[in-house]
């Protein structure tokens, strides 16, 4: 599909546009850091930032969802399902965000297709952005994630200086921008952007083989690397594990979840509640009678490495998008590039 290019001052037409059409939601910057929240002007937009908090993943996947709700009426059920038809534009997603929803398509449209998130996920349009500043906890181009995009967008911008390069991904880009007197970009225009990316490849500075990722993992099982990580510590700098969560909350790819009913007192109305769990929490391998798969921090930090390297439940390709938000957000500065590199020094 052609090529285009955009003002960064004529921005504002083809956010304006979308805006009379869609909901859209793209990163802003509210205080010290950026998240992915709705945008209502081009005033709202911080299209600078290297990484948000929180991933999109919450629009697909939330936290808390309710499923359905019932009720009991004369000795008959009654269920309704919660059904959210939204159409939302996703504008300003950075690669590694991009690649984590992919990998979300796959595993809820595999076998067992969940039609809540295939929902929200059909009716929504993604506007990428390639990462011309990678940040300092970034490993994206190690797991083919970033910092340049190069799939699984509707159209995807370029910071080529004063303009964007505007490349169209799929007919839901190519409808989205008709009508729009956009100028066709030129052989210099594409080769900027080639530019651009190597100067954005030689910013990452963590660099890593995922390849021998899965076989080490699986191969290291009783290691003492995660006695240090869960109790003692000192792995590349860390501290022990906390089992805090916060490496799943903010990982963009964590998928796991629980389901429960909650009935009001009459016992005559209720709901079922879909909420995102992790398995760093020491409830999660609880079973009954108090038995539990993974009581201590170390098997729990374990499994969650073990998925991002690709070697939990049968899988052989990693989760893990280099997007480096769990180093950062981790209070007990746990880098799990550096545990990689410590398996694989200790092999």
């Amino acid at each position: 599909m052609a090529s285009y290019i955009i003002d960064k001052k004529d921005l504002k037409i083809l956010l304006d546009k979308f805006l009379k059409e869609f909901k859209v939601y793209g990163p802003i910057k509210p205080g010290l850091d950026s998240s992915v929240d709705e945008i209502k002007s081009i005033d709202d937009l911080h299209l600078e930032y290297k990484s948000t908090i929180i991933s999109p993943k919450k629009f697909f996947l939330p936290p808390k969802d309710t499923l359905f709700e019932f009720k009991i009426q004369k000795g008959n059920y009654e269920i309704k399902e919660i059904v959210n038809d939204e159409k939302f534009i996703l504008f300003g997603l950075h690669p590694c965000d991009v690649n984590a929803i992919l990998k979300l398509d796959e595993f809820f449209s595999g076998k067992f297709k969940d039609k809540y998130y295939q929902n929200r996920r059909k009716n929504s349009i993604i506007i990428a952005l390639n990462c011309t500043q990678p940040g300092e906890n970034s490993f994206c181009k190690s797991m083919n994630a970033g910092p340049f995009l190069y799939k699984g967008y509707d159209i995807l911008l370029t910071d080529i200086d004063t303009k964007y390069l505007i490349e169209i991904g799929s007919d839901k880009g190519k409808k989205i921008i008709q009508g729009l007197k956009l100028n066709i970009a030129s052989k210099n225009d594409l080769l900027k952007k080639e530019k651009k990316c190597k100067l954005a490849n030689k910013k990452i500075k963590k660099i890593l083989d995922p390849n021998w990722l899965p076989k080490l993992a699986e191969e290291n099982l009783d290691h003492e690397i995660w006695i240090d990580l869960g109790e003692r510590g000192g792995v590349a700098g860390s501290f022990p594990c906390l089992s805090c969560g916060s490496c799943s909350l903010v990982c963009p790819t964590c998928y796991c979840y629980d389901i429960y009913d909650t009935v009001d007192l009459s016992l005559k109305n209720g709901s079922r509640v879909r909420e995102l769990d992790s398995c760093q929490l020491l409830e999660y391998g609880q079973v009954a009678l108090g038995g539990n798969f993974r009581k201590d921090r170390k098997d729990r930090i374990r499994h969650w490495m073990f998925c991002k390297f690709g070697a939990a439940a049968g899988s052989k390709n990693s989760s893990c998008v280099g997007c480096g938000r769990c180093i950062r957000v981790c209070p007990s500065k746990i880098d799990i590039t550096k545990v990689a590199k410590s398996l694989w020094r200790k092999k």
